[in-house]
């Protein structure tokens, strides 16, 4: 059997398209909403994640959960949506990679696009993005225990009527190979596919 994953954000998505992947090609999954939901905005639960993932021996975690940008100007945010999206999209996997570096054999970050350009209106999305790559980077220079890839995609086409995205199952494709050989960051720009 091939190393145990926990990917977040599996309900729909790309997510979910990792998690078949990842049991296709021999490994058993793990979700942080599977049979016990774990609120990733909760900081406490995040710790008890941790702790399921140390208890289950897995090796691979997949941060993919994120609060999608809602493409609104800063002023049209409230407080607590700002601090949902940090605690998703960038807390979270700072914790969890924290509490499990010498545990984790592979860590793959599922960035965006949005995490290597500035776009426009995506300020707190854009914060937790820089962020994660800036924390991910910094991290591969002082361990070199673990192996971490980032992994930065534009638009993935999830529904019939989406335009100008990529192929999802192109994209789960990759992040397979790059875990595989071993990358430390996967640029998907569907824009020069």
């Amino acid at each position: 059997m091939k190393n145990k994953v926990l990917i977040t954000g599996t309900s729909s998505g790309l997510g979910k398209h990792l998690v078949q992947k990842f049991e296709n090609e021999g490994h058993e999954v793990f979700s942080h909403n599977g049979k016990k939901h774990y609120d990733l905005r909760n900081l406490s639960e995040v710790e008890e994640l941790a702790e399921m993932v140390r208890l289950e021996d897995i090796k691979i975690l997949i941060n993919n959960a994120a609060i999608v940008c809602p493409n609104i100007t800063l002023e049209k945010y409230n407080i607590a949506e700002i601090c949902d999206m940090i605690d998703v999209n960038l807390r979270a996997p700072i914790v969890l990679i924290y509490l499990l570096l010498e545990t984790l054999d592979n860590v793959i970050n599922i960035n965006s696009m949005v995490g290597l350009e500035i776009k426009s209106p995506r300020t707190i999305y854009s914060a937790t993005k820089w962020g994660l790559r800036g924390f991910s980077n910094s991290l591969k220079k002082e361990n070199k225990e673990v192996k971490f890839l980032d992994v930065y995609p534009t638009n993935i086409k999830m529904h019939p009527f989406q335009q100008n995205a990529m192929n999802v199952e192109l994209v789960v494709d990759e992040i397979y190979k790059s875990y595989i050989d071993g990358a430390e960051e996967l640029v998907l720009d569907g824009r020069k596919l």
